[in-house]
């Protein structure tokens, strides 16, 4: 999975599998998470600057689980 760097106070990158609509999250915190069955606007959402402020609600109302410890 490719991870797109973004501008966020939370959120270091941002990396989504279309095949599987699971979208990868690494926090500043050190946690790294998967979203999983993540629609593909939802993830064009997250590219945009400060998106955990907008989106950080819609993502985590998705099944996920840790791949990664701080």
């Amino acid at each position: 999975m490719r991870m797109q760097p973004i501008v966020s106070n939370n959120l270091s990158a941002v990396g989504y599998d279309a095949d599987t609509r699971t979208m990868r999250v690494p926090f500043h915190s050190g946690g790294v998470y998967d979203y999983l069955d993540v629609a593909y606007p939802l993830f064009k959402q997250i590219l945009l600057p400060h998106p955990w402020r907008r989106t950080g609600f819609h993502v985590k109302a998705h099944h996920y689980h840790r791949v990664a410890a701080a």
